[in-house]
């Protein structure tokens, strides 16, 4: 079992080793705790605040493994406070009389907001990381199939050809803009707190500012103009980034989910001998992980709401609102890891079954190349004219269950203008896919000749 369990950011259930066990586990929450101070520390001696042996005392023990557990918990227990539990045990192992001058000038938010910052920027790091993975491993995948006509469909109907390169880039094209939101936000974020019991600096006024800078360069973190005890719009902020991120992450889920449908079959799962899709229909292949990719993209909407709220704080400091934070912060961020490890899983062993592409290609009996034949006759009709002749013969091939093309050619106001020849090379697929291999070189950078 993790020392200190139950201490520090929950992360419920969601499967997120490198952030929710690793990051937010109650021993790094207490090592940031510590480091936070032992910088405080550091800051306050080089400016003759505190004497420099009590600074040395201080950060010679800042290590987490030094504190007693069980001495800690009993503080917790008598105390009922979160942070004055540790500041007393960090004390008591500190000789002399170092440990007075440990949370010196300060105050329980100053401690908790900054080192939780530190957290959440650790964290930050992890999902920056796997989402530039995911989107070079979506791109590659994207240039691998540039090619590769499939049937485009709007509103789940069938509509015009496009390329399985195509559909990816879109994939991709949306992560770099999570990218950008990843990159662009983080100044505004990552900043500490070390303002005082109010914000003011009164208990350290001459020497607060100077302090407050080389604490959090110390740290990694930026300076905030003011105290933020009561104002959360960086936190919000920082959910709504994340939460657009997995919700762009679920499409993807949901996109693989209805293109794994058996009617459909073109994308799916990786399948391995030995895995069961069902209990009691053997045949069955379900589609769990993308299921589970689209089902973090609906669950991170409840932590957008949950964050909204705790920008309704009052006065100067508010521990209603401070109390959702921890909670609501981590649930996002182990969604958003957890999200991230399935898409990458699901993307990277994506089966595409081509001869299920190519039969959905003339599933229509080629109803969707009514838009390519309507334009072709508009330079002899206009486009308004040409589009009622085909809308007239298109709904006769699904109301008759004929073939869309015979039916063209029977009627003398198209075959006058089309051959059976050109009309072949109309309902060619191939050659009405547009600029979809354009986009997908723009978007992913391949150079083709």
């Amino acid at each position: 079992m993790a020392r200190f369990e139950g201490v520090g950011l929950a992360c419920g259930k969601f499967p997120s080793m490198d952030v929710g066990q690793k990051i937010f586990g109650g021993e790094n929450t207490i090592l940031q705790q510590m480091r936070t101070e032992a910088a405080l520390a550091r800051a306050q001696a080089s400016l003759g605040v505190i004497p420099q042996e009590a600074c040395d005392e201080i950060v010679k023990k800042c290590d987490v493994s030094l504190i007693d557990e069980a001495a800690y918990f009993a503080q917790l227990k008598k105390t009922g406070h979160p942070l004055v539990c540790l500041i007393r045990v960090y004390s008591g192992i500190c000789d002399g009389r170092a440990g007075e001058y440990i949370h010196y000038g300060t105050t329980t938010q100053d401690i908790t907001d900054t080192a939780t910052m530190v957290q959440l920027k650790q964290a930050y790091e992890v999902v920056e990381e796997k989402t530039r993975r995911f989107r070079d491993l979506a791109a590659a995948k994207a240039r691998q199939y540039r090619d590769l006509v499939m049937m485009g469909r709007t509103n789940d109907q069938q509509a015009l050809p496009i390329t399985l390169g195509f559909k990816i880039a879109s994939w991709v094209d949306e992560m770099d803009r999570c990218l950008e939101r990843l990159a662009e936000s983080k100044t505004r974020i990552f900043v500490g707190q070390f303002f005082g019991a109010v914000g003011t600096l009164a208990s350290l006024e001459e020497h607060g500012l100077e302090i407050q800078k080389r604490m959090m360069e110390e740290l990694g973190l930026g300076v905030a103009p003011m105290q933020w005890f009561a104002s959360r719009d960086r936190l919000a902020e920082l959910v709504g980034v994340l939460s657009i991120l997995t919700a762009a992450l679920g499409r993807v889920g949901n996109e693989i989910y209805n293109e794994q449908r058996s009617e459909v079959n073109e994308l799916a799962e990786g399948f391995r001998p030995g895995k069961v899709g069902s209990s009691t229909m053997p045949h069955k292949r379900n589609p769990f992980v993308p299921a589970r990719l689209a089902t973090y993209g609906r669950q991170i909407r409840s932590c957008m709401a949950e964050i909204l709220t705790t920008m309704e704080a009052t006065n100067e400091r508010d521990v209603r609102t401070l109390g959702m934070e921890n909670e609501v912060l981590a649930r996002t961020f182990c969604i958003t890891d957890a999200a991230l490890d399935t898409a990458l899983d699901l993307v990277e062993h994506m089966e595409v079954h081509e001869d299920a592409i190519g039969r959905n290609l003339d599933l229509l009996h080629g109803l969707v190349f009514a838009e390519t034949v309507m334009m072709r006759l508009s330079g002899a009709y206009g486009r308004l004219d040409a589009h009622e002749l085909v809308y007239e013969i298109a709904q006769q091939a699904i109301s008759e269950h004929r073939s869309f093309r015979e039916l063209l050619l029977a009627d003398s106001r198209v075959s006058s203008q089309i051959s059976p020849e050109e009309m072949d090379t109309l309902m060619d697929p191939a050659r009405y896919t547009g600029l979809a291999a354009y986009f997908v070189d723009q978007i992913t950078g391949a150079d083709h000749d």
